[in-house]
């Protein structure tokens, strides 16, 4: 455990969100998040490890995408933390880390090169039909309804809608050397990945922007994590309070203050 000075010292980050969105925003937003840690754990076990991971991974040769390179959730080891804060540092960084390391897993298989031999593609096809309820709810229930509807409204969050998803991976071309149907499904998913990593950076940018302890080799952050502060003395969660106190309660671009010249001041 780091070494820290006394807890009075400390003002929590919840509390400067609190004093931003108000009591009844922060009970119902924040507290509508926890609902979505059974869909994180099925997604987890059943997409992300077993679809990806235990199937598609060895089918088409994939390259190998590490639990341990992606999940960070060791800010929560910070002396004096508010126990609030703690535990929603917990929760963003599993929700983040695997949002990353499915998104990662969905370019990997985008960017493949179609290869001779139609049981493959018949394999994978067949195993995306049958994953395919589990992926739609995930997406409707935790994606559109939790995130995208009720907690972005209640913390004043940028939505992140179809159409926009949509636009992006049309312009960047998106799994374009793939094959018809499976350009169309991973495209599906991948507009998922991108809704729920914007959502997710815009929540952890209010509530949890603390730079995770692990720097060695292999590691994979949320592009967003250069915006964050650092975890590993108390100045940093100061640094990160007096912030979101002067800048609407987020260090998030894409935040509900606006805050574009943020990134550019910590890149």
């Amino acid at each position: 455990m780091l070494a820290q000075p006394a807890r009075s010292s400390l003002v929590s980050i919840s509390i400067s969100q609190i004093r931003t969105h108000g009591w009844a925003r922060c009970l119902v937003g924040g507290g509508t998040m926890y609902l979505s840690i059974p869909s994180f754990i099925v997604l987890n076990l059943t997409l992300v490890v077993a679809l990806f991971g235990g199937f598609l991974l060895p089918l088409f040769g994939l390259p190998r995408v590490r639990w341990a390179d992606h999940v960070f959730m060791d800010r929560g080891r910070i002396a004096n933390l508010f126990w609030l804060d703690r535990l929603n540092c917990q929760f963003c960084g599993y929700a983040n880390g695997l949002c990353t390391m499915l998104n990662t897993q969905l370019d990997h298989l985008a960017g493949m090169q179609p290869r001779q031999g139609g049981v493959r593609w018949l394999l994978a096809g067949v195993a995306a039909v049958l994953t395919a309820p589990l992926w739609l709810a995930f997406d409707l229930y935790t994606v559109r309804f939790l995130y995208d509807l009720v907690i972005s409204r209640c913390l004043r969050m940028e939505r992140f809608s179809r159409a926009e998803g949509a636009g992006v991976l049309v312009a960047g071309n998106y799994a374009g050397g793939l094959p018809a149907p499976a350009r169309f499904v991973l495209r599906q998913w991948k507009n998922s990945g991108l809704a729920l990593e914007s959502l997710l950076e815009q929540i952890e940018s209010s509530w949890c922007p603390l730079r995770h302890f692990e720097t060695r080799e292999g590691i994979v952050y949320p592009s967003h994590h250069k915006n964050f502060f650092g975890a590993s003395h108390i100045e940093g969660l100061r640094e990160a309070r007096n912030f979101l106190l002067a800048h609407g309660g987020t260090v998030s671009p894409r935040g509900s203050a606006g805050v574009s010249s943020r990134g550019a001041e910590r890149a």
